[in-house]
C-alpha cells in the first residue's frame, strides 16, 4: 500500500498549500472545507482498512544484554558472552528452549531470556522480529568519533527522564516536545485520517507522555477501568479558566468561554462513548492473567481495536502502555543466572503480549496491529557486582502478523566486547540504529509518504534515504 500513496498525497499537499497561498488569511475558514473535500476525495480509497501501532514501554531501561543472548556466530558466543558479563550471565544450560535461527543471519542463533517463551514460538512462526542495538542518535556515530567529540551526540545520554523523552521524540535536538507518534498522527490527520472521530486517534493506558503529543492532536487518556474520574488538579484547573472566562475584564473572555464549552462538551462525549465500548459485549473471551498490569492494559487497547471503526470511527490508531521496574542496578538475576528481578519481568511482558496476540486473534485484527516495544536505553554489559548501570543501544521486538517480516534480526548485532569497538565503557554500546530508522518503517506501514516522512522524521535522511528501499532496515512489509 505505502508506495502507491506517495502521487496521491502529495498532489493532495501541494493542493491544499496552494490554495493557502490563494485565500490568504481572510479565506482560512473557506480553505479548511475545501481542503477536508480534497482530503475526503484523494485519500478515501487510502485509509479504508484498519491500522493500529502499538508502544510498549519498559520503563527504567530493559538490560538487553539478557534480553537477546549469542549462541554461535565467531568470536561473539556464549562463552563470549559469559566472559564479559560474568556473574550476570543466564547459563547455556538454561537457553535451551528459548534458542533462535533467524533466516538472515546464516546459520548464527541467538536466545531469548528463558522467561520469553512465548516470544520465541511467534519469532518462530514468523510473527515477530528483533531490531538490533537501537538508540538515540543526532547521525550515524563510530567509537572514534565519540571520543574525539567530533560528532554531537544525544545530551546526559543515561540520565533516565532525558532518554525516556528522546526515544518518545526520536529527536534528541528537538525543543519542541512533540513525539514521533504525536508527528505521525498530525500527519495522518491532515491526509483525512478519521474525518468523523471526535475521540483522538492517540490513546494512552499509561497515562499523559511525549510519545502521543501532536501539534495538532493530543492523547486521550484513560486508565484499565476506562476513562478517569476528575481529580482536584484537574478541577482546579478547570474552574481557574472558567473563572477567567467569566472575568470582564479578560480581553478574551468571548473566546475563552467557548474553549471551555468545547473542551468540556468533547471530554463529555469522548467519556461517554469510551464508556460504552468498554462495557459491551466482546469476542474476547479470556481474562488477562492476574496482576499483570500490561496485560490488563493491552486488554483495554484490544477492546478499544475492536470497536477501532465502528464504535470509534478510527481507521488509524495509535496506543502507549507501559510496564516499570527495569532500573535493575540490584539484583539482576539470581543465584546461578536463574531468576531474579529481570527474569519476573520479563515473565511479565511474555505474558501480557501473549495474552494481546491471543486476543487481536479473536478479534480477527492480528494482521491491522503492530506492537513494538522501547524503553530508556540499554544497560552496561559489565556487572556492576550485583547488577547492570544505565547504558545506551538496545534490542527491541516488533510484534504482528502478516505485515512484520518475522524470523529474522533486523540491523546490526553489536560487537559485546567490553571496551571493544562499539563500546563507550563499561559495556555502553553506541547504537547501530537510530530511533529514528526504527520509527520510520512503522511510519511508514500507517500510510505516509517518502514525500512527507520528514515531517514525521526531522533528521531521517542522516540514517537513510527515504525513496531508496535497499537502505530501509525492511521489517515491515
Amino acid at each position: 500500500m505505502n508506495d502507491n500513496l506517495d502521487q496521491l498525497i502529495s498532489r493532495r499537499s501541494m493542493l491544499r498549500r496552494g490554495s493557502c497561498a490563494a485565500l490568504g488569511v481572510a479565506g482560512i475558514g473557506s480553505q479548511l472545507l475545501t481542503g477536508r473535500a480534497i482530503a475526503a476525495a484523494l485519500d478515501g480509497a487510502m485509509f479504508n482498512d484498519y491500522r493500529a501501532l502499538v508502544c510498549v514501554f519498559l520503563f527504567g531501561g530493559n538490560d538487553s544484554g539478557n534480553t537477546l543472548i549469542p549462541i554461535d556466530g565467531g568470536n561473539q558466543n556464549h562463552a563470549d558472552y559469559v566472559a564479559q558479563r560474568s556473574n550476570l550471565a543466564i547459563p547455556l544450560a538454561k537457553l535451551g528452549a528459548t534458542t533462535i535461527s533467524p533466516q538472515n543471519t546464516s546459520g548464527r542463533r541467538f536466545a531469548l531470556h528463558p522467561s520469553l517463551t512465548g516470544v520465541k514460538s511467534l519469532f518462530d512462526q514468523g510473527n515477530a522480529a528483533l531490531i538490533a542495538n537501537v538508540g538515540t542518535l543526532l547521525q550515524p556515530t563510530t567509537k572514534a568519533q565519540y571520543t574525539n567529540g567530533s560528532v554531537p551526540v544525544p545530551n546526559q545520554l543515561f540520565a533516565h527522564n532525558i532518554q525516556q523523552e528522546q526515544w518518545q521524540l526520536s529527536r534528541p535536538d528537538a525543543t519542541d516536545g512533540f513525539g514521533w507518534g504525536g508527528r505521525l498522527a498530525d500527519m495522518l490527520q491532515a491526509n483525512g485520517t478519521n474525518p468523523n472521530a471526535t475521540v483522538s486517534m492517540n490513546i494512552s493506558i499509561a497515562g499523559t507522555n511525549q510519545f502521543l503529543s501532536g501539534r495538532n492532536v493530543n492523547s486521550y487518556v484513560l486508565g484499565t477501568e476506562g476513562p478517569p474520574g476528575i481529580d482536584g488538579n484537574f478541577e482546579r484547573a478547570f474552574f481557574d479558566m472558567i473563572g477567567a472566562a467569566n472575568d470582564p475584564n479578560q480581553p478574551n473572555r468571548n473566546a475563552m468561554v467557548k474553549s471551555v464549552n468545547d473542551i468540556t462538551q468533547r471530554a463529555l462525549t469522548s467519556n461517554q462513548l469510551v464508556e460504552g465500548i468498554l462495557s459491551s459485549s466482546s469476542q474476547i473471551t479470556h481474562a488477562p492473567p492476574p496482576g499483570n498490569e500490561l496485560a490488563a492494559q493491552l486488554q483495554t487497547v484490544a477492546r478499544l481495536i475492536e470497536q477501532g471503526q465502528n464504535g470509534l470511527s478510527h481507521n488509524r490508531q495509535i496506543f502507549f502502555v507501559a510496564i516499570g521496574g527495569f532500573d535493575n542496578h540490584d539484583g539482576l538475576v539470581g543465584p546461578n543466572g536463574a531468576g531474579g528481578p529481570h527474569a519476573g519481568l520479563m515473565t511479565a511482558v511474555d505474558q501480557a503480549l501473549m495474552y494481546f496476540w491471543n486476543a487481536l486473534g479473536q478479534i480477527g485484527k492480528r494482521d491491522n496491529v503492530t506492537t513494538f516495544t522501547a524503553s530508556d536505553f540499554g544497560r552496561t554489559f559489565r556487572s556492576n557486582g550485583n547488577g547492570s548501570d544505565h547504558g545506551w543501544g538496545a534490542h527491541h521486538l516488533v510484534m504482528g502478523g502478516s505485515q512484520v517480516r518475522g524470523n529474522r534480526l533486523y540491523g546490526s548485532f553489536n560487537n559485546i566486547a567490553v571496551d571493544g569497538p562499539d563500546d563507550t565503557g563499561l559495556g555502553r554500546f553506541i547504537p547501530t540504529t537510530s530511533v529514528d530508522q526504527y520509527g520510520f518503517e512503522l511510519a511508514r506501514w500507517m500510510g505516509v509518504p517518502v514525500s512527507e516522512i520528514a515531517t514525521v522524521f526531522p533528521n531521517i535522511s542522516r540514517f537513510l534515504d527515504p525513496s531508496n528501499a535497499a537502505t530501509h532496515l525492511g521489517f515491515m512489509a
